[in-house]
């Protein structure tokens, strides 16, 4: 027989623990994924058998050892049943998952914590000169977002960067999401983010969130629309493709954040992020030369260096050679 890889039902998983009030599963779900897998979330405390279920007061149906017993209260008789995967259902450990999710991101510091009923501090991630405090948010929508940033923020200092994992949909307005880029904040969805490594199923790779950089001088050369997806250099808006964007907002964070270099596979994994595509060295390669083009070729800019402001080494990757202070995030 032919089981579903254990990344799929990590990706189950976390939609479940989305749902209110408690996160469950139902055993004849897990049918479809490798038994030892599904032993493995057991041992680990992940999925947690429920030890009886009412059903509307006239009976108790328990399981014990893979088979069905159904209970009258009254009298005590019992009825067994060999399967009793059809009504039986495992409770999702949240704090045992994020306890997974922690381990095999490779995160530090604080955690994993619970802030509130919806928020738990994973820890802290750290790369490329940058680091950002990981929560995973349940139920993340409009109407629960302040009081998510309020949690957030009476548990973890006004001034670091902070990452919001959602653990299902995460559509927020575009001016709720404007709201959250001030408060140094970004969203991004668990799902997406998983790497898909069989041995390390929970595994996140935090390496491609766009860490927050905190609001720069309104009157900056260079204006970046995250939410908007724009982009303008001295008022004038550059021909950015859609496809591009999220590699020339990397440059930006990081040119702002430490004036570094952003390694060619971190621009690969963003292009394959945002393209839904693999992506290859040539195709990194391309698009830096797109993103040069996007200076150079506009009439309208005067003295626009040969290498349109992005410098490359082939071994080591790309940078931005604007100066920090020329850079804005428009929030």
């Amino acid at each position: 027989m032919t089981f579903a890889n254990a990344a799929e039902l990590v990706r189950l998983l976390l939609q479940q623990s989305d749902r209110h009030p408690i996160g469950a599963i139902g055993a004849a779900d897990l049918k479809l994924y490798e038994p030892g897998f599904v032993r493995s979330l057991r041992n680990r405390g992940i999925l947690v058998e429920r030890e009886d279920l009412r059903d509307d007061g006239a009976a108790i149906f328990q399981v014990v050892d893979d088979r069905l017993l159904v209970v009258d209260p009254e009298t005590g008789e019992c009825e067994r049943y060999e399967d009793a995967l059809d009504v039986q259902t495992l409770d999702i450990d949240i704090a045992a998952l994020c306890r997974a999710i922690r381990e095999q991101s490779g995160l530090g510091g604080p955690g994993p914590t619970a802030l509130s009923i919806r928020v738990w501090r994973l820890g802290r991630h750290e790369g490329h000169n940058r680091a950002a405090e990981v929560c995973l948010v349940r139920r993340l929508r409009e109407d629960t977002a302040q009081e998510i940033v309020d949690h957030v923020r009476g548990a973890i200092e006004s001034e670091a960067s902070v990452a919001l994992i959602s653990l299902g949909s995460c559509d927020l307005p575009t001016a709720v999401a404007r709201q959250l880029e001030p408060l140094r904040m970004t969203v991004a969805r668990a799902e997406d983010l998983l790497r898909d490594e069989p041995d390390i199923p929970f595994a996140l790779d935090l390496g491609r969130i766009r860490v927050p950089t905190g609001q720069h001088a309104p009157d900056a050369r260079l204006q970046i629309d995250r939410i908007g997806r724009r982009v303008v250099f001295e008022g004038i808006e550059l021909d950015v493709e859609p496809r591009d964007f999220d590699a020339f907002v990397l440059l930006a964070e990081e040119a702002v954040a430490a004036g570094g270099w952003v390694p060619k596979d971190s621009l690969a994994a963003t292009l394959q992020a945002s393209t839904g595509r693999e992506s290859n060295p040539e195709q990194v390669d391309r698009c830096m030369n797109r993103l040069r083009d996007a200076f150079r070729r506009n009439t309208r800019l005067t003295a626009v260096p040969d290498n349109g402001f992005i410098e490359r080494k082939s071994k080591v990757g790309a940078r931005l050679t604007l100066a920090p202070s020329e850079i804005a995030f428009i929030a």
